[in-house]
């Protein structure tokens, strides 16, 4: 079978075969990389299909007959080695599920498309069609990928999938270089990397009650429950290997948390008398959730400078004043400004304002992104106080990172 670009297209099922190509993998200064999976009914990713292409042909490995990746993983970690994605976020995932490991920085075409100047979240068969002129099919976009045997028009789509990475990755590597922009591009991929890492930790785990809305009207006692349910749904969902939404519906956990208030137990009765009572989640974990519930409130465990809050009308104003800086340095940049800083950072450095009088930026927008707009960023927030303008006048606002 060829892929679409012509290349020799090998499929790969035994432990044997798999460990010979790694040994040339291991030559190869750059290799490109897809993954197909299947995510429909569990928490992770389930491999279905593993596709590799190098400058000579393109390789197809069955997940389902390889016992040992460990060749692979030094093909991955190898620091000299190019590995090439588009939108690798769900591939990272994946293959951190299945090899443990994950190459300390990637080149992922998706965002370089997105810093070249072709617009924002582009798709892999946009780019294609971009730069090769190629019209690549969609057709087995949601296939069962775990299903043997796979049929040949999926060979060819896995295939087509990742054969354009190498050529789009050249073009785009060269158009990066033309703008001093690859350096940026490395930096987003090493932070991909790491929160990819990071949201397999159980640190990460207690945060998720930020991110349920309407947490912040609850009192301190209601919250500190939200997060330690927040917390055992995450733990349940990989223990189970479940959706999130399987386990506990947001809605539902913030229900159950509104009913402590008040320092007081909560009893199986008021637990089915509530409104999530025809749910499976009290059915199947009742006695789990009374004890959550009426365990010690653990205060030291919540924040609520990280809650989103109702944006006040002076925090809007600063909220459109930031949005415009960035507006104007990615048209200087000539990139989309979703790239440079997306609405939700953005709205997070203005509360952080509103606070105090420190600029503090989240994760996302440290290094070459807070240093470009700091600057302006301060210019916009010194207008405004509690009335509309923040700081008294007297004390110069800050940069904090």
């Amino acid at each position: 079978m060829l892929a679409d670009n012509g290349q020799q297209v090998d499929y790969i099922e035994t432990q044997v075969a798999f460990e010979e190509y790694c040994r040339s993998w291991l030559a190869s200064p750059v290799i490109a990389l897809d993954t197909e999976f299947v995510r429909t009914n569990t928490f992770y990713p389930k491999l279905g299909l593993l596709q590799i292409a190098d400058e000579n042909q393109c390789y197809l490995i069955d997940p389902l007959k390889i016992t040992n990746w460990d060749c692979f993983v030094a093909v991955l970690l190898n620091p000299v080695r190019e590995i090439v994605l588009h939108s690798g976020g769900e591939d990272l995932i994946t293959l951190l599920m299945v090899l443990g490991q994950l190459p300390e920085t990637f080149f992922d075409t998706q965002i370089a498309s997105a810093y070249a100047g072709l617009g924002f979240s582009k798709s892999y068969q946009a780019l294609v069609q971009e730069i090769t002129g190629r019209n690549l099919p969609k057709d087995q976009t949601r296939s069962d990928w775990l299903k043997r045997p796979l049929s040949e028009s999926q060979l060819k789509y896995a295939a087509d999938d990742v054969c354009y990475l190498l050529p789009i990755f050249r073009e785009l590597n060269a158009r990066l270089g033309e703008r001093n922009y690859i350096g940026f591009l490395k930096e987003d991929a090493k932070a991909q990397v790491e929160n990819t890492k990071l949201c397999e930790q159980s640190k990460y785990w207690e945060l998720a009650y930020t991110g349920v809305s309407n947490s912040w009207r609850l009192n301190n006692r209601a919250l500190a429950c939200l997060q330690r349910l927040c917390a055992w749904r995450e733990r349940q969902a990989r223990k189970k290997d479940l959706p999130r939404s399987w386990i506990a519906k947001d809605s539902d956990l913030l229900v159950i948390a509104q009913l402590v208030r008040e320092q007081r137990n909560l009893n199986m009765r008021e637990l089915h008398g509530c409104a999530v009572s025809e749910s499976a989640l009290v059915r199947k974990n009742g006695e789990e959730i009374i004890r959550l519930v009426n365990s010690p409130p653990d205060f030291s465990l919540i924040n609520r400078s990280l809650l989103t809050l109702p944006l006040s009308a002076s925090l809007r104003a600063m909220i459109k004043g930031f949005r415009e800086t960035v507006q104007r340095h990615a048209k200087q940049m000539d990139i989309a400004p979703e790239l440079l800083a997306r609405k939700k950072q953005i709205v997070a450095v203005a509360q952080e304002m509103e606070r105090g009088s420190n600029l503090i930026w989240p994760p996302e927008l440290r290094g070459w992104r807070g240093d470009r707009l700091a600057i302006d960023f301060l210019e916009v927030a010194s207008n405004f106080d509690s009335k509309g303008f923040i700081g008294d006048g007297n004390e110069p606002l800050r940069t904090k990172f």
